[in-house]
Formats: structure tokens, C-alpha cells, sequence
């Protein structure tokens, strides 16, 4: 199995929270478990608690595991080999008990030390037949020599699910051409009546997988590395393609002169939706050169541009702005999309929103001026919505300031991390719209497991 660990950062202001999740990836094949960089039998002899560096002066609790090598399948070790893993649980770490033998899958770092986690496909050995037959699968795998890419291609459709796109049910795509290419080597497949498909006996290498489809379809490019595979002695690795029709909108952001913001979040939203949120619709960054490539979407009318279903905010300082460059949706110009067809836009932003200066005393739940505070910035256009938020050192007087926009009327949510599950909560202070100074007061009132402004304003989300 491989390891997936969604991180949630809780950028609270008294302290910078780390949560970790972690999710398995299963594995079908005991061939992926050998594109590790270290496997070896061995016997375990030491296990440390440690610290495990993450950045400058933070770190994360782990252990380094040191192990008695019995045999080594893959790597260079020696009789013994130290081995780093995590906490265990929802970082993905794996601490094992002192005495136990185990098959290890390990991988090295970029500091050159080994670990692994529980996803690593680690095998606890008790010296039985079945044992023996697990070891002897890896042995033959590696002795072959060689390696295999396999894998499916489907085809789905995008259709709405209320605010998002999802997609249909996969269909598998038989006959479809693959080629799989490395410095040294090409081959080339066809996929099966079940849309799967196979690269066996291939040498050592990096290939990229590459699937011959005509115009009316694309996959996606996001991450070119999900369809490449390093392929030593005895590996395999799945590589998928989802098919999907080639409607999209497309184009080029034209910001206010004088005006450098690195990227832009352009949004597609069907015309259909009416209770929006930051989430709503279909969106994409903007890259170096200003453009954006909204896919895959549905056929349909849109409403396209930026802070149409949010706020402005710091890093996307702009009034709600629709195609081709206007703030009003009456005057916005209405994409319509069929299906496989392609529109290129040139969205121009014409202005900046103006700033607006709130300045605020907070008073923690002790009655103390607080330190540091959390700031939600509710836009109540959107109720039960936050795409903006802060993070404000205070003054010994618990003073401080937040920038909001202009002609919007807000519900600010302040909120002070004191320890899991034992936050302390503002009553939302509302300011309403205008653009003048305002100056408000955060006062603590209640304790709770988190500040939500769903449970604050009695909103459903």
C-alpha cells in the first residue's frame, strides 16, 4: 500500500498546529511494494523516540528503529540499518516492538536516511510457511530482472452535482494505443475489452505512458508525474488515464496596470446556481503568463471571472469581476459551451476593490487582553462562508487591525487557539457595509472544540 497524508494546518495565532491524516492507497500487486530503495528481513533491536525535523526550528515526534538485517532483497546495507518512520497512526508512521522480524520496504530521503510507514506494505514474519512463501514471491519477482506498468483507461463525462463538477460512471475504453517510453526503451500496448492494459518485461528505467486519443478528448495534466513510472528489478506500477470530453473555457488575465498578484483564481459558474459559495463552480489559477484553463466542464451558460463566488481578499485584491470585465452580473457576458467545444477568453480587470481598515481591542475569556488572535472574514453575500482569514499578532493592550473591502457588509469571527479542543470564541462582530475606519471589540465568550461560524451563526453550511 502507499501512503497518502492530507495535511491540515491550523494557522492559529498562539501556535502553528500541524494535523495529520493518513489514507492507504491499496496496492493490487506485491510488485509495488518494490519500488522501494531499501528491502530487507530483519530483526528489530532498538527503537528511539526521536524528534524528526520539519522546518527551521519546528519539528515532529517519531522514532528511529534500528534493526538487525537477516537478508537484504534491494539496497546496500549492511549488518544493521537504522530505519526513521513517524508517531504511528495519522501521520502514517509505523514504530514497531522490540524482537519482532519483519519484511521492511523502506525509501530514502532526501537528508539520506530510510523510513517507512504503514503504507509501505511491511510484513510481520513468524518464521511459518506462509512467511516463507511471502518471502519467496519477492525473491523471484527481484531475480527476474524486470519490471511491468499496468494499469486502465475509462472515459466519463462531467455533469453537476449541485455546486461541483463530478464525474459520471467510468466506462472502460478497449483498443485504445499506449506507448510506454525511456531513454533506452519504447513498447507499446493496446488496452483489453476491460480498458486495462500491461507493459511487461520492462528493462531498469523512467518511462512515461503515453495513450494515443484524438481531439475530442483529453485527461489531465496537472501532475505529469502520475503517469511516469521508475522501473527497477521486479517493480510494477499502476498508471491510469481518465478520459474526459475536451469542453472548456480557456484564456488570459489582464490585471490592472501597475498591479503584480502572482496568480489569479478564475471561476466558471453555471448560470443556474444561485446560492453561492467559495467553492461553487469550476476554477483554475492563473499561471505564470496569466492564463487559465477551466476542465472539465459540462456544456452549458456560465458566468466566468474572479471573486464571483467569494470576497476580495490580500492575495486577490479585485471586486467580484465577470467576463469580459465588469462588476455588475446583468452586464456580464454569458459563455455558452456545447459539448466539445472550446472558448478562449481574454478577462480583463479593470480596478482594485478598496481597502478598509478595521481596528479592534480583544479581550480573552480570563478577561486578559489577548496576544494573538484568528480572524474569519464572513461575507454576508454568502452566509455561512469564509474564504478569507488572519492570523493577528496583538499588543500588550490586545490592539491590532484587519483589512476588509469596501461596500460589503461583514460578519468577523475571532477565535483563540489555547489547546485541542478548547478554543476560545467571539461573538461574531458585524460591520456593515461602508468605507470608512471602523473600530470594533473582540470579547471571548465561550470555550468549544472548534469556533466554527456554522455553529456560531446557526447556519448550515
Amino acid at each position: 500500500m502507499r501512503c497518502y497524508v492530507a495535511k491540515l494546518v491550523l494557522a492559529w495565532a498562539a501556535a502553528s498546529i500541524v494535523a495529520f491524516a493518513c489514507e492507504c492507497i491499496s496496492t493490487e500487486r506485491p510488485c509495488e511494494n518494490l519500488r522501494s530503495d531499501a528491502v530487507f528481513v530483519g530483526r528489530v533491536i532498538e527503537i528511539v523516540s526521536v524528534k524528526h525535523p520539519l522546518e527551521k526550528n519546528s519539528w515532529t515526534l517519531g522514532y528511529s528503529m534500528r534493526f538487525a538485517v537477516d537478508e537484504t532483497l534491494r539496497g546496500s546495507l549492511g549488518t544493521e540499518a537504522t530505519i526513521e518512520t513517524g508517531n504511528g497512526g495519522g501521520d502514517c508512521g509505523t514504530p514497531l516492538e522490540s524482537g519482532g522480524r519483519f519484511l521492511i520496504f523502506s525509501y530514502k530521503a532526501k537528508d539520506g536516511k530510510l523510513w517507512t510507514g504503514m503504507c509501505n506494505g511491511n510484513h510481520r514474519l513468524d518464521s511459518g510457511s506462509a512467511d516463507e512463501e511471502v518471502l519467496g514471491k519477492y525473491r523471484a519477482l527481484i531475480k527476474k530482472g524486470t519490471g511491468s506498468i499496468f494499469g486502465t483507461v475509462t472515459k466519463v463525462k462531467p455533469q453537476w452535482h449541485d455546486d461541483d463538477v463530478e464525474d459520471s460512471a467510468p466506462k472502460s475504453q478497449q483498443g485504445v494505443i499506449l506507448h510506454a517510453n525511456s531513454d533506452k526503451f519504447h513498447a507499446v500496448t493496446t488496452t483489453a475489452k476491460d480498458g486495462s492494459y500491461e507493459f511487461n518485461g520492462l528493462p531498469d528505467g523512467k518511462y512515461t505512458v503515453i495513450p494515443e486519443i484524438n481531439s475530442h478528448f483529453d485527461f489531465d495534466h496537472e501532475d505529469p508525474d502520475r503517469y511516469e513510472a521508475d522501473i527497477a528489478s521486479g517493480s510494477c506500477q499502476r498508471v491510469t488515464f481518465t478520459l474526459e470530453p475536451v469542453t472548456r473555457i480557456r484564456g488570459h488575465v489582464t490585471l490592472p496596470r501597475g498591479v503584480n498578484v502572482r496568480s489569479v483564481e478564475v471561476s466558471a459558474v453555471p448560470t443556474f446556481l444561485k446560492q453561492l459559495n467559495q467553492f461553487s463552480g469550476k476554477w483554475d489559477f492563473t499561471d505564470e503568463d496569466g492564463r487559465f484553463d477551466l476542465w472539465p466542464l459540462p456544456p452549458g451558460d456560465y458566468y466566468v471571472g474572479v471573486n464571483i463566488n467569494s470576497s476580495p481578499k490580500v492575495d486577490s485584491p479585485f471586486p467580484p469581476t465577470y467576463y469580459p470585465g465588469v462588476v455588475s452580473p446583468k452586464a456580464a457576458t454569458i459563455v455558452h459551451l456545447e459539448t466539445g467545444e472550446v472558448k478562449d477568453l481574454e478577462l480583463r480587470l479593470p480596478e482594485l476593490a478598496q481597502p478598509r481598515t478595521v481596528h479592534f481591542v480583544a479581550i480573552g475569556l480570563d478577561g486578559k487582553p489577548l496576544r494573538a488572535i484568528y480572524i474569519q472574514l464572513e461575507d454576508l453575500r454568502h452566509p455561512g462562508d469564509a474564504s478569507s482569514y488572519v492570523n493577528v499578532d496583538l499588543d500588550a493592550n490586545g490592539s491590532g487591525a484587519v483589512t476588509i473591502y469596501s461596500g460589503y457588509s461583514y460578519h468577523l469571527h475571532g477565535s483563540h487557539w489555547v489547546s485541542y479542543g478548547h478554543d476560545w470564541c467571539a461573538k461574531p462582530v458585524l460591520v456593515p457595509a461602508g468605507s470608512d475606519p471602523v473600530n470594533v471589540r473582540f470579547t471571548m465568550n465561550r470555550e468549544d472544540v472548534s469556533c466554527e461560524i456554522s455553529a456560531i451563526d446557526k447556519i448550515s453550511k
